[in-house]
């Protein structure tokens, strides 16, 4: 239990790590603070000082957990740096909320999870679209048995342009192309939503289009780096029975960007539009019903950072994510890869 306002530090201020620079702000300095925040870039240093002049900023981040014992770090770099940021920061002892993808392999992510197993430390990752409230409302309904058991999820994540803001195109530094970055986000959600069942195994193919499509609007620089996959497609097993097809790309322009729809014994469900159907004596029915909480990603990030914080303020566990969710979508990312590479089913 913490009695005064959590202490927060960022690492990265870049465009995630605004978002939580912005949150934490939102909440109330009674209820959290930026005590330091950690960038390379000074554009981006001075930005968040204009947020939070008080706090210690500092290009290094080992500098940073340094000063003052911090509650909460959150990790907003690229995947490449997560695991020494995450562990150091463990070690700090500081809890740690790291942005998406959480590793780049199953090796990196059993090794901070130990860590935190050791030192009784918590670790969260990012993916805030739990926090929608379709997605809640989603997740309690199949818990429930309302509409049957999961059958069969089909995944969806996109973008229409590639994600030239930031060095999510090389493979150095991202750990993965549209998989890692984007399409995880709606497959971790369809997975939440079925329960967290266990993969299986996974055959996938992936395949890099660009500069044969958007190549024209990249910059110079993007064109000599890209090497990561822009369109990935893949068939899961899980152990419940249930299967996931997935499908993300960054080289097509079909909305929405992050979206999946699940199968059920009973009915369907669809997370954009948001619908529910179920199967009433032969008949399709129309069940979708009306939330009266937004559910944007803004207040999907917003609802994610207030409960992470609360939690630590109430002295009560995340509870979010386990350590088996967490290998097991990491399992699931790098079976994915290595299934495409090998052109061969991954089983696990």
């Amino acid at each position: 239990m913490i009695d005064s306002p959590v202490k927060v530090g960022v690492i990265g201020c870049g465009a995630q790590g605004k978002n939580h620079l912005n949150v934490i702000k939102e909440l109330g300095t009674e209820t959290a603070i930026v005590s330091a925040f950690c960038d390379l870039s000074l554009e981006r240093l001075q930005n968040a000082r204009e947020m939070w002049p008080q706090a210690f900023a500092t290009s290094d981040f080992k500098e940073m957990l340094a000063p003052a014992k911090l509650d909460l770090v959150i990790v907003a770099t690229m995947p490449n740096t997560h695991m020494q940021m995450a562990l150091a920061a463990l070690e700090a002892g500081a809890d740690v909320l790291c942005e998406k993808p959480f590793m780049r392999n199953l090796d990196e992510a059993t090794a901070v999870l130990d860590c935190a197993d050791r030192l009784g430390r918590q670790v969260q990752l990012g993916t805030n679209m739990r926090y929608m409230a379709i997605s809640r409302y989603l997740r309690d309904l199949v818990a429930s048995g309302g509409v049957g058991e999961p059958v069969l999820s089909k995944v969806w994540g996109c973008h229409i342009n590639p994600p030239w803001w930031g060095p999510h195109y090389y493979l150095s530094s991202s750990a993965g192309g549209v998989l890692a970055s984007t399409l995880i986000h709606a497959l971790d959600l369809a997975i939440w939503v079925a329960g967290s069942p266990n993969p299986v195994s996974v055959t996938a193919s992936m395949r890099r289009l660009f500069p044969g499509k958007r190549g024209p609007i990249a910059t110079p620089e993007v064109r000599e780096r890209f090497n990561v996959e822009d369109l990935l497609t893949a068939f899961v097993r899980f152990d419940d029975g249930s299967t996931c097809m997935l499908e993300g790309n960054w080289c097509d322009d079909s909305p929405p960007p992050h979206h999946f729809e699940m199968v059920t014994t009973r009915g369907k469900l669809k997370s954009d539009p948001f619908t529910v159907t179920v199967d009433e004596s032969g008949k399709v029915v129309n069940k979708t019903p009306e939330l009266q909480e937004s559910s944007g990603w803004g207040e999907s990030i917003r609802n994610q950072d207030a409960d992470v914080i609360q939690r630590l303020r109430d002295g009560s566990p995340w509870e979010m994510q386990d350590r088996r969710q967490l290998l097991n979508l990491q399992r699931l990312i790098d079976g994915c890869y290595e299934s495409a590479r090998s052109e061969r089913e991954v089983v696990f």
